[in-house]
């Protein structure tokens, strides 16, 4: 395919300094659910000046997309939640500009907390854009720009907003627009006043000590709440006196699957992060660490039942 524009977020140094990544410095803009990639594309090879990235979680839509990249050194993509992105990955103050055209609206109401363009990462998106900076927003729906306008407040945005034919021509302004929709709400936001939000940094992420682990008497009880632990399995090799628990740890915006390793050393177990994992170091990756080697400690003082299942890894 020639040049992959992909950025495993995972594993770069966050934040990330983009003109390093670009080799350069120009003006920086970045799309948020790019799709298929019509108006990143498009955007990047008539402005070879400016550098873009794209954030999108559809890997499928990520995959067609790349196709039309290949010949661009101006794009970079991340699939990643957007929240995530601007959370951690961009310094605040750097990016000139922001798109995002016909996010999903979420329109039943026990859906509304999944929307994007809340007041927080609105205050969000502001904190990351240069004085003057701009979010353009294109949607369909009525509803669902009208809650936009209502998120306004402390933002340090000024709104203004049209109606307009289609003419950014992706996947889904066409789809719209062949079911008879000929105006969409065009919201455009300029930054007037800077609104602080620190980046958000990788949690430390501890080893623990056991004197003694017996996989038999392991039993991992799960924690729900704003962090949420939820055990999958383990697997136990007696040859190498390795135990690997699997958990899904689910916290605001993010969810991961993740490996705790419970593994002997001399005289001492080790509980830690297995090697070989692409996670983000969150406070939850740090609580998940946390449970198994209290729940070890737990399980051998009170003899529990097994479970989980035994394999050679």
């Amino acid at each position: 395919m020639g040049f992959l524009p992909v950025i495993s977020y995972h594993q770069i140094k966050r934040p990330v300094l983009w003109q390093e990544e670009f080799h350069r410095l120009a003006p920086f803009e970045v799309e948020i659910g790019f799709g298929l990639g019509e108006f990143l594309i498009r955007s990047a090879t008539a402005h070879p000046d400016r550098d873009y990235v794209g954030i999108e979680q559809h890997w499928e839509r990520m995959r067609k997309a790349l196709e039309g990249m290949s010949a661009l050194r101006n794009i970079r993509v991340l699939k990643v939640d957007a929240r995530v992105a601007f959370e951690r990955l961009f310094v605040p103050e750097t990016i000139d500009h922001v798109h995002c055209l016909f996010p999903c609206p979420w329109p039943k109401k026990g859906h509304v907390k999944h929307r994007l363009f809340s007041n927080t990462f609105l205050k969000l998106l502001n904190s990351r854009l240069k004085k003057g900076g701009g979010v353009t927003i294109v949607t369909d729906s009525a509803p669902y720009q009208a809650w936009i306008r209502q998120q306004l407040d402390a933002t340090g945005f000024e709104l203004a907003s049209r109606m307009v034919g289609p003419r950014y021509d992706t996947k889904f302004e066409r789809k719209w627009h062949n079911e008879g929709h000929e105006e969409f709400h065009e919201l455009t936001l300029t930054k007037t006043t800077h609104v602080a939000v620190p980046l958000t940094e990788d949690t430390l992420l501890r080893d623990y000590r056991l004197k003694e682990f017996d996989p038999k008497c392991f039993r991992f009880e799960n924690q729900t709440g704003p962090v949420s632990v939820i055990f999958k399995e383990m697997l136990f090799d007696p040859a190498k006196d390795k135990a690997m628990v699997h958990l899904v740890v689910a916290e605001e915006e993010i969810t991961q699957h993740f490996w705790v390793a419970v593994v002997k050393k001399g005289k001492i177990w080790r509980v830690c992060q297995a090697d070989g994992q692409s996670v983000l170091p969150t406070p939850g990756i740090a609580r998940a660490i946390e449970l198994v080697y209290e729940q070890a400690r737990q399980g051998r003082a009170a003899g529990g039942e097994p479970r989980q299942r035994r394999s050679r890894t």
